[in-house]
């Protein structure tokens, strides 16, 4: 059996081609919308949770609005009979310690200085917030932020 030397050519129908208009799809397109909606419920439920436990601020005339959203930051609330709390959930003194020692590290990986933010209910004996602020001393965060309500200026 010999083989010719013939070429095979295909051709394709020019109205095939213009019959396949390119589509672009949208499936992931939406599901990056998803994925971010879910992201930012996420981190608002978060951002909720630091002041989960209702304490009674006290107030200061010289209250600021907080801008500095972006150190890293542990927000401990100290309530009425003395309990910290955080995010909504009550610790001992032992894990107040270990926690503001990951905030430490954590800075420290970040690159950036750690902050403590105090909620501190206005009835809650002085001593508890002290303790507090000597646990962060010892810790050496620098960075100690005090919650109040602002009051109106006589």
């Amino acid at each position: 059996m010999a083989f010719s030397k013939q070429a095979f050519a295909v051709r394709i129908p020019r109205d095939f081609i213009s019959r396949t208009p390119i589509r672009l799809s949208m499936t992931p397109m939406i599901d990056v919308v998803f994925l971010l909606i879910i992201f930012f419920l996420v981190a608002s439920y978060f951002v909720r949770s630091e002041q989960f436990r209702e304490v009674s601020l006290p107030e200061a005339i010289g209250a600021q609005q907080d801008l500095e959203e972006s150190l890293p930051h542990l927000t401990i609330t100290v309530e009425e009979n003395g309990d910290y709390s955080v995010a909504g959930e009550a610790v001992s003194g032992e894990r107040v310690q270990q926690r503001l020692h990951r905030l430490m590290i954590e800075a420290d990986e970040a690159g950036r200085k750690a902050q403590l933010r105090i909620r501190a209910d206005r009835a809650a004996d002085y001593r508890d917030v002290r303790l507090l602020v000597e646990m962060a001393v010892r810790e050496q965060i620098q960075s100690i932020r005090f919650a109040v309500l602002r009051a109106e200026s006589p």
